[in-house]
């Protein structure tokens, strides 16, 4: 009988060891059905079969064998970047890892689970479920950016054992598009809000009281979900609370210092990307656990308080915020270790007394005008990894003591006005990875050494003013962390030796412009397959483009602009997406043949200034190119009606300068998004199609140098962002229109070289912006407008310099104009703010000058000769301080010339010749240098002082002058004079010359003088011309 007896003791032995191997058969039939709603990609859950779901990927079970843990958070979420164009560019080199599905209701039968993450996986916008409810045993529950939509009501209130809880539905992403460009003295780029969010998901609450019974909370992220006027008293009863998090909540008003200070255990806060308004309340100096305020985009205002318990503090991007240094740091702040205080209101200088703050690891100081020199005192910081003082106003020299910073990972120096040497110094720091130094003063040569730092990645140094040569590029680059180099426009020389590159060597960027390349575009390249971003401009390189260069797998910006390259095109040129806009710049070569029919994945292209020819391929007005420069060229046929098809992006269009001809097509009209269109100097005809109205994003028009003709185009009316217009040497005719003076943005106005006629409309003078007036050979009649005092531009004197141009799409479009300057026609291949003129010489203006010339203090040339003006020249216009270039030649001035002028400073250029002035030449130290010659005043009789002057300048001989005799019975004589003119004209050359003899010496002379006058006009008009 005792075998019997234990036989069931031994199968319930071997029952219970069977059970220690394999969870309970019902949860693993529940983790089954959720499988089965799911698509996994990568294959996460293929361990999910056989009994024993506690060996399961993402499972884990506790000691009585029930489901305790559900972790299958995306292992590998994808990253992204926003490039330059605004898209979402994925940066991911693993495959897709979300899993996708929906969470049948079944799962929240595991009422043992107390840890469940789902995060970063896609779940079709579900609903949170109700279901949840279930699940009292949680402690930690993650939802976040798992594509969840709906409202957060009572799923989590009976939830009392959670510590952390993760809803959050955004994340930041870098966002390469917030970053512009000043068009000031130079192209400059400004960051703007660095980040941006994406949302993985869609979640609100209209109220937080389901907050109200989860006391034992530790940790609550709601980033990106909607709580918008949404009261956030409730969260003043999670006294366990250490971490807050609800950025990019839509939260709007004041910090809610009183529902945080019953947190008394909280150390970090986060409220970021939110709308604040309002000052960093003091009264979080209380709050003794909080070493963490994060708070960027927030729109803070006012000053920042003394908050001695911080470790970290995040306030970049509040640019209303003013942070005072001097003030900051003259308190001990014994924990600091982070400070990011970019694009807030710094300015003033970086005090020395930061060299206390012994703590700090990271100063993040970008864009916050700050002055002076980096103080001594700083490199004594021997835990500083991250040192950004990038886009500021610094100076002096880079500190040998740098070596101190033994921690340094990072230096950005970029954008400020740092000058002298590299000191040899910086290569003592090993731990440097990230060198930014470009676009500073700094001179000398480059420390060999640095090529030896053994974690540097980044090492960008290009628009300085460097001198010496790299002589071995080969040697410089062995490094094999090297990812970005930057040497261009460095002053350095680069020797691209024939040493073998290492294999390693794979960098991202490689920008070697203006380094003095020579030969062909060196072979090492074609062994960079992980090359975004080359730049290879204003060199002497020559031969053709090679093949490889065009298919190197990871390209997206090339540029070999100003290098003597030759050859053709292949016809289809594809680029790789990556952080910047996909760029191909191979302007100023010669290169040669067709232009490529297939530009694919390329947002800028620019192939201006060299020999290609034949017509513009109708294809690539049906591609997604933004910019596109095919100026200076020797291309003919039609405009593509294909340009601005529906679907177009394109923002700047430079088809000059070429032999194109026909009229522009309609389809112009679609291009909404133009800024740019330069049209001019091709052979183009016909009549501006009304359809140009719907490019209302229109800033620059130049289709000067065509046939053109009709009337003032009637589509510029509804341009009202237009800055720069050129209709210049075209067949227009008419009238100028009023409404003028309603395209209120207008700088540049040029409408010379046509048959306009009529007056100049007073509406003129509406146009406060206006710089530069170009209205010369035309035939234009009436006087000048009065009222010059609406010509705000030119009242006011201009020091800032700053170039006109727009930079589109990373690109910068220029403005460039011809101007008669100083007796001169200069071709301005750069305008600045400064550059203003006005010039309506060879028409048939008549009148007086407009007494409010005086007012233009700001104008630097006047051209008004060649026209019919007569009257006194106004003493006002003495006031016009900056002017460089006046003249008022071949019109009917008379009177004296006003003694006034002698205090035009700057007047370098002078012509009152050939008018009716009398009276004698006023003196001055300066004014007497305008003209030594006297060709300034020639044709001017009785100017004593002229050179051809008929008086003399004795004070008694005007009164016995023969000539003056003459003159005074002369009515009779200008009649007859006149006559003869007019019938010498009828009689022939012959026998008008006869009854020229028979004229006396006074009527001979003043005839020729005549035709002289008459000659000079059209020559000097025809020069202008050329």
């Amino acid at each position: 009988m005792e075998p019997i007896i234990l036989l069931p003791l031994l199968l319930l032995i071997f029952s219970h060891l069977s059970a220690t191997n394999a969870c309970y058969e019902a949860e693993r039939e529940i983790l089954l059905s959720f499988k089965s709603h799911l698509l996994d990609p990568s294959n996460r859950l293929s361990s999910w079969q056989g009994q024993n779901c506690c060996s399961w990927h993402g499972i884990r079970c506790s000691d009585s064998l029930h489901v305790t843990t559900l972790d299958l958070r995306n292992p590998n979420p994808e990253s992204f970047i926003i490039n330059r164009n605004s898209e979402l560019v994925s940066t991911s080199d693993s495959n897709f890892t979300a899993i996708t599905g929906t969470i049948p209701p079944s799962l929240f039968s595991l009422t043992h689970i107390s840890y469940l993450d789902l995060s970063f996986n896609n779940f079709t916008f579900s609903k949170i479920p109700t279901g949840l409810a279930n699940l009292t045993s949680l402690t930690y529950f993650n939802l976040s950016n798992a594509m969840f939509s709906g409202s957060l009501t009572t799923q989590f209130s009976n939830l009392t054992s959670l510590r952390v809880l993760d809803l959050s539905c955004s994340f930041p992403v870098i966002d390469y598009s917030t970053i512009s460009y000043n068009v000031s003295s130079s192209v400059t780029f400004r960051a703007g809000s660095f980040y941006t969010h994406i949302y993985m998901g869609s979640l609100s609450s209209s109220n937080l009281n389901w907050l109200q019974k989860l006391n034992n909370l530790r940790v609550l992220i709601l980033k990106g979900v909607n709580l918008s006027e949404v009261p956030l008293s409730p969260i003043s009863n999670l006294w366990n609370l250490r971490k807050l998090q609800l950025s990019n909540c839509q939260i709007s008003g004041r910090i809610p210092v009183k529902q945080l200070l019953n947190l008394t255990r909280l150390s970090y806060l986060s409220m970021g990307f939110n709308f604040l308004r309002a000052q960093i309340p003091r009264e979080l100096a209380n709050l003794t656990s909080l070493s963490v305020i994060d708070l960027p985009r927030s729109s803070l205002q006012g000053s920042f308080p003394y908050l001695p318990q911080l470790k970290e503090l995040h306030l970049w991007n509040n640019s209303d915020l003013i942070i005072d240094l001097h003030y900051m740091f003259a308190f001990p702040w014994p924990q600091l270790e982070v400070i990011d205080i970019s694009s807030t209101q710094v300015n003033g200088t970086i005090p020395p007394s930061i060299g206390n703050i012994t703590s700090l690891r990271e100063f993040l100081a970008f864009n916050c005008s700050i002055q002076g020199q980096v103080p001594t005192s700083m490199m004594n910081l021997s835990q500083l990894e991250f040192l950004i003082l990038g886009v500021n106003n610094l100076n002096g020299r880079l500190s040998p003591s740098i070596s101190n910073l033994k921690s340094l990972q990072l230096l950005y120096l970029v954008e400020n006005s740092f000058e002298g040497s590299i000191p040899d110094t910086i290569c003592s720091i090993s731990s440097l990875k990230y060198i930014d130094l470009a676009y500073n003063s700094f001179t000398g040569n480059l420390p060999d050494c640095i090529s030896q730092l053994p974690n540097l990645c980044y090492f960008l140094i290009g628009f300085n003013k460097m001198s010496g040569t790299i002589p071995s590029l080969a040697y410089f680059v062995q490094n094999p962390t090297l990812e970005m180099i930057d040497l261009g426009f460095s002053g350095l020389t680069v020797n691209v030796d024939k040493h073998l590159f290492s294999s390693n060597f794979q960098p991202k960027l490689l920008s070697l412009d203006s380094c003095n390349l020579g030969g062909e575009i060196p072979i090492f390249i074609s062994n960079l397959t992980q090359l975004n971003s080359l730049s290879l401009s204003n060199n002497s390189l020559s031969g053709r483009i090679p093949s490889w260069l065009l298919n190197l797998p990871n390209l997206g910006y090339l540029d070999l602009s100003l290098n003597n390259l030759h050859g053709a095109l292949p016809p289809n040129i594809k680029l790789k997406s990556y952080f910047g806009s996909t760029i191909l710049r191979l302007g100023s070569n010669q290169l040669q043949g067709p232009i490529p029919s297939l530009l694919e994945n390329v947002d800028d292209v620019d192939l201006s200034r060299n020999n290609f020819t034949g017509h513009i391929p109708t294809q690539l007005g049906l591609q997604n190119i933004k910019c596109l420069s095919l100026s200076g060229n020797k291309l003919s046929g039609e405009i593509p009606s294909s340009f601005c098809d529906a679907n177009n992006q394109l923002m700047l269009l430079d088809i000059s300068i070429n032999s194109l001809r026909g009229t522009v097509p309609t389809s112009i009209g679609n291009c909404t998004s133009l800024i740019f269109l330069n049209l001019g100097w091709n052979n183009l005809s016909g009549q501006i199609p009304k359809e140009l109205e719907g490019a209302k994003n229109l800033n620059y028009l130049d289709i000067r140098g065509n046939l053109f003709d009709g009337s003032f185009p009637s589509a510029l009316h509804k341009l009202q962002r237009l800055m720069v217009l050129n209709l210049g040497s075209n067949r227009f005719e008419g009238s100028i229109p009023r409404y003028i003076g309603d395209l209120q943005d207008l700088r540049i106005l040029v409408l010379e070289f046509n048959s306009f006629n009529g007056s100049i409309p007073q509406d003129i003078t509406k146009l406060e912006r206006l710089q530069i007036i170009g209205f010369s050979n035309n035939q234009l009649s009436g006087p000048i407008p009065e009222k010059l005092s609406g010509l705000k531009k030119l009242t006011t004197r201009t020091v800032d310099g700053n170039l006109l141009g727009f930079v589109i799409s990373g690109i910068y479009a220029g403005v460039e104009l011809k101007m008669v300057i100083k007796g001169f026609l200069r071709h301005l291949k750069v305008v600045r703010t400064y550059n203003s003129g006005i010039d309506l010489s060879c028409n048939n203006l008549t009148g007086n000058l407009p007494s409010e010339l005086g007012l233009l203090r700001g104008l630097y040339m006047l051209n008004l000769s060649h026209n019919e003006i007569f009257g006194d020249i106004p003493t006002s216009i003495s006031s016009m301080s900056t002017l460089e270039s006046l003249d008022l030649s071949f019109n009917g001035l008379s009177g004296e010339i006003p003694t006034t002028l002698t205090l035009l400073d700057f007047l370098t250029t002078l012509s009152l010749s050939y008018n009716n002035l009398s009276g004698k030449i006023p003196t001055g130290p300066h004014f007497d240098t305008l003209s030594r010659d006297g060709l300034a005043y020639i044709g001017n009789k009785f100017l004593c002082g002229a050179p051809d002057a008929v008086i003399t300048c004795d004070s008694n001989s005007s009164s016995s002058d023969p000539e003056t005799t003459n003159l005074k019975d002369s009515g009779q004589q200008q009649v007859l004079f006149y006559s003869a003119v007019i019938i010498g004209y009828g009689v022939g050359t012959a026998g008008f010359f006869l009854f020229l003899q028979l004229m006396n010496e006074t009527w001979r002379q003043r005839y020729w003088t005549a035709i002289d006058r008459i000659a000079l006009r059209i020559i000097r008009c025809c020069k202008m011309v050329q």
